[in-house]
């Protein structure tokens, strides 16, 4: 980073020095009169000058004021944007906007960034439409508020809008119920060319024609091109510097993982990378993550691997039971951890093995085996409410 900025002090001395030049040139031709102290003053404004750009220089995400009332919308437009970047271009809405409504609103949605969601809550109680309302039960949700009726109602009272269906699947989501999730997505799948690719990725199923139909709805552009890997490896993958991005790009390539303490993908990766190599596990990092299906799963094979069968059965108990459907893939093990590559790349060389049988119990009858287990894959689900959705929600151990 510091090697951009002196690039960028280089170019505006030269731009400095060239206007001098330029000033000189033309006090010569007596264009432009001297000011009696500027001599005193050129090298205390140059410095100046340079620091007031550098502080004018604010990266900001490239937003429309009317179509960002929403988390939701606000990654259809600019999904690789931090969030630093969104909170700035939210602040900027807020002070341009005379609208008292919408400056509610990009109030509640910068406090919501923030992590200040009782805040933000309130923010939105004060506002008026279907998107401040969204908001609002959104926030309560966040805020581990039990929605239930007052989200029923919403999709009682506005059934055309996919704001209510976002609400209920993210609501699953965060339960990681893996078949209310399937019922929201064929809902939304039909509504948009974007959410039916999300719906046959979930299902395992995406192809060419889903990717080319949500590529043509132009929205979540970087996250379309990353999700056009998981359906061809051969394909580039995009270049912008964003959590979610960056993390799932690694795992493809098979790479170490970098990832916030909050990434339920990118944290498991670590934690398996991390105990494959003989390293101990970080139980408190990955107990954050224990309500999501990927979470137990972790959990289960981590003390499966430790020899505590106890331990280990009630975690792949309680997966088996909130995936529902799964299947079984084995190959000779190469390594003493069983279990474990799936979290940190893209397995290879796995082979279906009969149904019928739970986790623990093919475990225990194929010693020598190695193991994963393909299920209904909620991270293409969260990946879509991006990198707010896991700050937010995982931030904290609740």
């Amino acid at each position: 980073m510091s090697g951009g900025f002196e690039n960028e002090d280089e170019k505006l001395k030269n731009l400095l020095k060239l206007k001098e030049e330029l000033e000189k040139d033309l006090k010569k031709k007596g264009l432009l009169k001297e000011k009696k102290s500027e001599k005193q003053k050129v090298a205390s404004t140059d410095e100046e000058t340079i620091k007031k750009l550098k502080e004018s220089v604010v990266t900001t995400a490239h937003l429309s004021e009317e179509k960002s009332l929403t988390l939701y919308d606000i990654n259809c437009q600019d999904y690789d944007a931090s969030i630093d970047d969104v909170i700035k271009t939210l602040r900027t809405f807020m002070n341009k906007t005379t609208n008292m409504n919408l400056k509610i609103i990009y109030e509640g949605l910068s406090r919501l960034l923030e992590g200040n969601i009782a805040k933000a809550k309130e923010s939105f109680q004060q506002a008026t439409g279907v998107e401040a309302k969204y908001n609002t039960l959104l926030a309560a949700m966040y805020n581990g508020e039990d929605i239930s009726q007052e989200a029923v109602m919403f999709l009682k009272t506005h059934p055309e809008q996919i704001y209510s269906l976002l609400l209920l699947l993210e609501r699953e989501l965060l339960k990681g119920t893996c078949e209310g999730i399937e019922k929201l997505l064929i809902l939304l799948s039909r509504k948009s060319t974007i959410w039916n690719l999300i719906y046959e990725l979930y299902m395992g199923k995406a192809g060419e024609d889903s990717l080319a139909a949500a590529v043509r709805e132009k929205g979540f552009a970087s996250l379309i091109v990353l999700l056009g890997v998981y359906i061809d490896s051969s394909r580039d993958y995009p270049i912008q510097n964003h959590t979610c991005l960056n993390v799932h790009k690694a795992y493809l390539r098979g790479e170490t993982i970098t990832a916030p303490e909050w990434c339920v993908f990118g944290q498991l990766a670590l934690e398996a990378r991390k105990f494959l190599a003989g390293y101990q596990v970080d139980l408190n990092k990955v107990r954050r993550f224990e309500k999501t299906p990927e979470g137990k799963l972790f959990l289960g094979m981590l003390y499966l691997n430790m020899k505590n069968h106890t331990v280990a059965e009630q975690y792949l108990s309680a997966f088996e039971k909130q995936v529902g459907t799964y299947k079984l893939y084995a190959k000779p093990l190469k390594q003493p951890k069983i279990g474990m590559e799936q979290f940190v790349r893209i397995p290879t060389d796995f082979q279906p093995v009969g149904e019928g049988k739970s986790i623990l119990q093919f475990v225990e009858e194929n010693t020598g085996y190695d193991i994963y287990v393909n299920f209904r894959n909620v991270e293409f689900v969260r990946l879509v409410f991006s990198e707010e959705h896991c700050k937010i929600n995982y931030s904290h151990v609740k």
